[in-house]
């Protein structure tokens, strides 16, 4: 067995990998033996009550095991005073950079003719106040591929300091040519290290990212400018009657008194079911929708086709500030298929009539639900091809990531034939396939600019904190965050009058709320 068998047979062992086990930091209090001998006592009808889950402490749930190979040539030539040491050369695992260091003569703290080795994340260690949790282990690589000196270290925190043994293998031993550990393939020999690394996240930071339902906020301020406006107009016509004052529990629904009853001034046919709505609230929330909308007086009705009533009714409700019912997510859909892709969930349909008229939010959020549920080997190829031609970027992120698991089976099946027929598409899955591509899920503080190696998750979380757009594929989500990156260095060189046109060139690239061609 070589080196590169090694690191394939590891990759293969984490499609076994149980992503469901979690490590709690709190321990166990010392009654640990009592509970676990009552928990194990069967329940009778009588006994099982109702209860809820309570989380305690940070959950840390393990993401699997990366490997890299590292040598170290021309061993015996290396600085061998105690406390001497080589760093080896950076390499990516989990999204991160990380480097060996190897004091071939030990470390300060270690014993007489031993060897010293170390592992540190450099990424965790170049920010401040940043800690990646890991578990780690360490060993030499014999001529054969064995391993040997294996060492392993359970889950610690990574920052500053590095990890790893003063005493990890005897210098002696190393130079017994009868142990094969060195490769005599160049001179002073080479030494062979394997590292393997699982990261462990943060529960919280694996929960996709669903922008906030603000629009309640925005009638809000629509109300308040609207009453500014008059105020305004009143002080101006030296008009102090109050008879237009707001009072806010005044024109309860369903009051005929309203002055807003009928103030709807577009309507729209779902499939034989007319929906009202206002204008003005679907310009600032449902763009898509508003634009059908134009040049249309308040007597036309507008068709909307292949969306159900009641889910076009979710959308208006959502546009309105309201949120979507969680009942909604487990009913059967009414259609067989939505943009091609077999439907049997609502969160598909909902999916496909947010992206067609413009509504981000619940975009976003039904792109979660189809995320955690409709991805399957059947579904693969026709779920990709939706995404990669309607900017669903988690979804696709998603989608490739199952494909990289279950390569073999997607493509026996009848749907991948169309796969096959977008060139662009099967090129990103051989990179997917060739580079083991894993994206990272956190971020290492405010100056982390290393887009291409972040999530949609993160990316889009970065872009919601700006106040841009979080919609589109992962190129538009990367050119965004680079654009405003752009910006905000010229606004910080406009102070003395300088780089102006480089600041308004950046600006005119943004567009509107960083929207930005694919």
């Amino acid at each position: 067995m070589n080196a590169n068998n090694i690191i394939n047979n590891i990759n293969n062992d984490n499609n076994n990998n149980n992503n469901n086990n979690i490590v709690n930091n709190n321990n166990i209090s010392s009654n640990q033996h009592s509970l676990r001998r009552t928990m194990s006592c069967p329940l009778s009808h009588t006994d099982q009550l109702p209860h809820q889950t309570v989380q305690v402490g940070i959950q840390l749930i393990p993401t699997g095991w990366h490997a890299a190979l590292i040598h170290f040539h021309s061993f015996e030539t290396l600085p061998s005073q105690k406390g001497e040491s080589t760093d080896s050369e950076p390499f990516a695992m989990h999204g991160l950079d990380w480097y060996l260091r190897l004091h071939p003569g030990g470390a300060t703290s270690a014993k007489d003719d031993m060897v010293s080795l170390y592992l540190r994340c450099k990424s965790a260690a170049d920010q401040s106040n940043i800690s990646v949790y890991a578990e780690f282990s360490l060993a030499l690589v014999r001529n054969d591929g064995q391993w040997d000196s294996h060492m392993s270290c359970p889950c610690v925190p990574f920052n500053r300091k590095r990890k790893g043994w003063p005493n990890f293998i005897s210098r002696s031993r190393i130079l017994d040519r009868g142990c094969q550990l060195l490769n005599n393939d160049c001179y002073g020999g080479t030494l062979t290290v394997l590292v393997k690394v699982q990261l462990f996240q943060d529960a919280r930071t694996l929960e996709c990212y669903i922008p906030r339902n603000d629009m309640n906020c925005k009638l809000l301020r629509l109300l308040e400018e609207a009453n500014s406006t008059d105020q305004d107009n009143r002080q101006n016509n030296n008009n102090n009657s109050n008879h237009n004052n707001y009072n806010p529990n005044h024109n309860k629904y369903g009051d005929d008194s309203s002055n807003t009853k009928n103030t709807a001034d577009v309507q729209f046919n779902v499939e034989g079911t007319t929906l009202y709505a206002h204008s003005l609230i679907l310009k600032m929330s449902a763009l898509t929708l508003a634009s059908l909308c134009e040049d249309t007086d308040r007597d036309t009705t507008i068709p909307i086709t292949g969306v159900s009533p009641h889910i076009f009714l979710c959308l208006l409700r959502y546009a309105y500030g309201d949120n979507i019912p969680e009942e909604l997510w487990t009913m059967n859909s009414s259609r067989t298929s939505v943009g091609g892709v077999s439907c049997t969930s609502s969160a598909m349909e909902l999916l496909d009539a947010a992206n067609r008229f413009g509504v981000v939010g619940v975009k976003l959020l039904a792109e979660s639900k189809v995320v955690q549920s409709d991805i399957a080997v059947d579904t693969a190829s026709d779920l990709l091809l939706y995404a990669d031609s309607n900017d669903c970027a988690l979804l696709k992120e998603k989608v490739v990531d199952f494909f990289l698991l279950h390569a073999e089976q997607i493509r026996k099946t009848p749907e991948f034939q169309k796969v096959k027929e977008s060139n662009t598409i099967l090129d990103e899955l051989m990179e997917a396939l060739l580079s083991k591509r894993v994206y990272r899920m956190f971020s290492l503080g405010e100056n982390d600019v290393d887009y291409s190696s972040m999530g949609v998750n993160l990316l889009r979380k970065k872009l919601g904190e700006r106040g841009l757009d979080v919609d589109g594929s992962r190129e538009m989500l990367i050119h965004r965050l680079t654009l405003e990156d752009q910006a905000a260095r010229s606004r910080d060189t406009t102070d003395d009058g300088s780089n102006v046109a480089s600041l308004a060139q950046a600006y005119s690239l943004l567009g509107n709320n960083g929207n930005v061609g694919r």
